[in-house]
């Protein structure tokens, strides 16, 4: 964005500007870069950062700064909702103006350092709507000519102010558009639970007349073949028809009450956890192949049978295998693909999945070697609030959200370990139980 600012009317004109852009803007995060820009050149400076809040840890999350080769060398600059002066202006809600010595602002060592960039001048403006708390600071910093004016604070507040408004109301439809896809999700699924429910109540008839059939071909002294196939139809209903139904009935009713805000009810079972992850990336195998990336596993599976809910458990794992493999295929190396072009069968080695037992309980891994996560998209993820960032992936985040919550209801941790261009790794920790042990002499 071009903004021309010669004399002071034009200043003028930046409001007007800035009112017309950030009206029609729905992504918060764009929100933000075009007010930094607006401001910075709307001010005649020689550049700027743009701090949004986060109530939950009490900061100050650094979020843009201009210019870009600037923002290079300073990567990740987060601080308390108190410090310096940023923190003055947010927890005042006052716009502030600031000259400082040839040494630069003495609370903005850490840019110096990084950058080399001294603040000499700097005007530091709360994003907020009138009569409601700030959302968040923007610093402009080494007014080109002079210093920093009343008419800049006049300006510059008031572009915050349409800022603040802009980004609330983009939460707001985000917000509304989570909402309407699951209210849509859920009415799916109650309608898929209902179709599974009936199908539910056959399958005791279907087992009755397996076994009555079974009884009539022995008395009949049949044997071979017809035994064989009859044999085969058994095992599929029990091993693959029954439970499959009843976990499609189950994860419905799951997606059902998730939309309804119900509370999520673990029912534990016997089994082993090592084989239930297996089915979990087993089922992603297709997906992976698709996108050319290869799934490995490391699994315990002499850690023993514990007490879980497999359907939670399968959920989680779906999910976070299946955006590990998002994350692998649209970085698969150019010089790979060229390499591997004419063979269909070769996979990139990007995901693997490992579980052991841990002091407390299982931990479960799930390892890609992508691009890896920053610090705010890590916190994104884990408040629930992340949406695919991959460009062929145009999620809702309500996955992400149905892997919190099944965490959450198994009291299971989910971790993120990630350095921006080192992959990332995915911890579930959940505190299995082991079944109770008979007394000795019961």
């Amino acid at each position: 964005m071009q903004l021309l600012v010669k004399d002071k009317n034009s200043l003028l004109e930046a409001v007007h500007l800035a009112t017309r852009k950030l009206s029609g803007v729905q992504d918060a995060n764009t929100v933000l870069l075009d007010v930094l820009s607006i401001c910075v050149e709307a001010a005649g400076a020689e550049g700027g950062t743009i701090f949004l809040h986060e109530p939950a840890s009490r900061r100050l999350r650094f979020l843009h700064v201009l210019p870009e080769e600037v923002a290079s060398k300073l990567g990740r600059l987060d601080i308390p909702d108190d410090f310096g002066v940023a923190g003055e202006a947010f927890q005042t809600g006052k716009t502030i103006i600031s000259q400082f010595s040839k040494a630069g602002d003495p609370s903005s060592t850490e840019i110096k350092e990084k950058s080399g960039v001294i603040v000499r001048t700097m005007i530091t403006v709360p994003l907020r709507i009138a009569g409601a708390a700030p959302i968040g600071v923007v610093q402009v910093v080494n007014k080109r000519d002079g210093n920093f004016t009343e008419e800049d604070e006049t300006v510059l507040d008031t572009v915050g102010d349409v800022c603040a408004f802009a980004v609330t109301t983009s939460r707001l439809m985000e917000q509304r558009q989570s909402v309407a896809a699951l209210e849509g999700m859920g009415r799916t699924a109650h309608d898929l639970a209902n179709k599974a429910g009936v199908l539910m109540t056959f399958l005791p008839e279907f087992e009755r007349n397996i076994e009555a059939l079974r009884g009539i071909l022995k008395l009949q002294g049949v044997q071979g073949e017809a035994m064989f196939y009859l044999d085969m139809l058994e095992g599929t209903f029990k091993d693959v028809f029954a439970p499959y139904s009843e976990r499609v009935y189950r994860y419905a009713r799951l997606v059902t009450d998730l939309a309804a805000g119900k509370p999520l009810t673990p029912k534990p079972k016997l089994l082993s956890i090592a084989h239930v992850i297996e089915e979990a990336v087993q089922f992603m195998e297709p997906q992976a192949k698709r996108r050319r990336v290869k799934l490995s596993l490391d699994l315990d599976f002499d850690a023993g049978d514990c007490e879980f809910d497999d359907l939670f458990l399968i959920r989680v794992i779906e999910n976070l295998v299946g955006n590990a493999i998002k994350a692998v295929a649209e970085t698969i190396p150019v010089e790979w693909q060229a390499q591997h072009a004419g063979d269909a069968d070769a996979l990139y080695p990007g995901v693997t999945v490992k579980s052991r037992v841990g002091e407390s309980g299982h931990v479960i891994e799930i390892i890609d070697n992508g691009p890896g996560l920053s610090p705010a998209q890590i916190r994104s993820i884990l408040g629930g609030r992340a949406r695919s960032v991959w460009t062929n992936s145009k999620g809702t985040g309500l996955g992400t959200k149905v892997v919190i919550e099944l965490s959450q209801a198994m009291g299971a941790k989910l971790s993120i370990k990630s350095t921006l261009g080192e992959g990332a790794t995915f911890v579930l920790e959940v505190p299995f139980q082991q079944p109770a042990r008979p007394a000795e002499g019961s």
